[in-house]
């Protein structure tokens, strides 16, 4: 069982390195569209749109799971410089708890062969604040194509809980974790660090990522394509030496009515931070059930990388979406976690804001 949960533990780490820097990726990442792209802020039919997304990794396999939420508010809020263009903005507020649960920490105990399980404190914890602007520019007055340059302001704190010898992940990585090194290293001064695991501290970081995309709009269909890079000045991370690494998003989706109640949604996501990264590629299956009160089915399936299989189940009520993502492991680890990935819950809410009319007022003639 410890072997069990020091490889799911060492497979976290790798992910955890994966999201280096700024981003977090999701399986079922139809839910979190301005970490996608910038582009997206303000790119759909209504007056806003309200997003959320939680994840939960290799809860069944080990103490040590690390979970991930992001809120998001975007909205088209003025008309560009021409009369088809327009400007969207966004705010987003992401979250990761790495690797256990911080206040929660304890001293493992060793067990009958000497091995020392996982503990529960986390050692390294995110959060992040994002602002997001596009300007939407419709290549026709119709608005069937258009242009979107977006960009993105991001402030990241990484904060870092240190791990005594006695926690499992301090040597998961052929001796001691380089995070638990570097965080006792920065507080002593430099000259390395004691076994205080109540000692944190926090690396800020501000970053930029700008975005495009072009989005086809047809009666039966809807294309959008396109591709955002941050980390492009690789700004330092304060009090450190640490630069963050260049990312790269590129993103592509084909919605298209096949009959009258069924539509087909292919898509796929490639992501890249330095010298990690993922491909995910998926389809969709709509099928609308009650088209007067606006509900529709929604069911697809995914892979990343061969390593994981991802099943999505979601339905649409009216302005509301909700969708339902499982992760099956399906890589070489697979006999030690249990082929369990993970799974996410997301939600969406499309607001529309209608003018009330205001009638000509009629006067009648009391002759007539």
């Amino acid at each position: 069982m410890w072997l069990k949960k020091t490889n799911v533990a060492l497979l976290m780490c790798l992910l955890v390195h994966l999201v280096n820097g700024q981003d977090i990726h999701f399986s079922y990442y139809q839910f979190n569209p301005l970490n996608v792209n910038p582009a997206f802020a303000g790119a759909f039919y209504g007056s806003y749109r309200i997003s959320g997304i939680y994840s939960d990794k290799f809860f069944t396999v080990t103490d040590n799971q690390y979970q991930t939420l992001a809120l998001s508010v975007d909205a088209p809020i003025i008309r560009g410089l021409r009369a088809q263009d327009w400007v969207g903005v966004g705010f987003e507020i992401d979250g990761i708890l790495g690797l256990g649960r911080a206040g929660t920490f304890h001293q493992p105990n060793p067990d009958d062969m000497g091995n020392f399980p996982v503990g529960r404190g986390a050692f390294q914890n995110w959060a992040m604040t994002k602002i997001n602007a596009a300007y939407h520019f419709s290549l026709d007055k119709k608005q069937t194509n258009i242009l979107t340059f977006g960009g993105q302001y991001a402030i990241v704190s990484r904060t870092f809980n240190e791990l005594s010898a006695g926690d499992t992940r301090y040597g998961i990585l052929n001796g001691t974790d380089p995070d638990v090194s570097r965080f006792n290293m920065l507080r002593s001064g430099g000259g390395g660090g004691g076994t205080n695991v109540q000692d944190r501290i926090s690396l800020p970081l501000k970053d930029w990522t700008f975005g495009f995309m072009y989005n086809a709009r047809r009666k039966d269909s809807d294309l959008k394509l396109g591709f955002a890079m941050e980390g492009i000045f690789k700004p330092q991370i304060r009090s450190t030496s640490e630069r963050k690494q260049r990312g790269l998003n590129i993103h592509g989706s084909y919605d298209m009515k096949v009959s009258k109640k069924v539509a087909v949604v292919p898509g796929f996501y490639y992501y890249s931070i330095g010298d990690y990264s993922a491909f995910n590629y998926n389809g969709h299956v709509k099928y609308t059930m009650d088209e007067e009160k606006g509900i529709i089915l929604d069911g697809g399936l995914g892979f990343r990388n061969l390593r994981q299989a991802i099943l999505m189940v979601g339905a649409e009520y009216k302005d509301y979406r909700f969708g339902l993502a499982y992760d099956l492991d399906i890589s070489d680890l697979s006999p030690q976690s249990g082929a369990v990935g993970g799974f996410e819950i997301g939600v969406q809410y499309m607001g529309k804001i209608y003018k009330k009319p205001k009638p000509k007022p009629v006067i009648f003639c009391p002759t007539l």
